[in-house]
């Protein structure tokens, strides 16, 4: 089974909100806990500090960028950061590029799903990321 089909598998579970799931077949077998992965993020300090601070409005108001594989999280497309693709406070639209995902040797592009200001930039640049993980929040 490769990565592609992985991602699909992903892909479909959060779209139905299924948080478990194994497959078992001849020459492979897969489990999928998505709920585990949901719990790191939760759990992550930069959250906790975040989310007891804004009023239910601006909770409202914040749409997050989250990681769709497993990865290397990069601001550019060079592993030194010299010129990221987005800062504290620029403005994203909509299928705009705001950084990469090293997996398996391959770039892949994260793609914004919103338009908005980006209020916080919660992975640094270099840092390994995981599926369902906050990247980015945007205003």
């Amino acid at each position: 089974m490769n990565i592609e089909k992985i991602e699909e598998l992903i892909k479909l579970m959060k779209q139905n909100q299924v948080n478990y799931m194994k497959y078992k077949d001849e020459t492979v077998e897969v489990e999928l806990d998505l709920k585990s992965t949901s719990n790191i993020v939760t759990t992550t300090p930069v959250n906790n500090v975040e989310e007891s601070t804004p009023t239910s409005k601006q909770e409202e108001q914040l749409n997050s960028i989250e990681a769709e594989i497993l990865g290397t999280f990069y601001l550019q497309d060079e592993e030194t950061l010299q010129n990221p693709l987005v800062k504290v406070g620029d403005e994203v639209k909509k299928g705009q590029v705001v950084g990469y995902i090293e997996s398996m040797k391959v770039l892949n592009e994260v793609i914004s799903e919103y338009d908005g200001i980006v209020n916080d930039i919660q992975i640094n640049h270099g840092d390994p990321v995981e599926y369902g993980q906050t990247i980015i929040t945007l205003k």
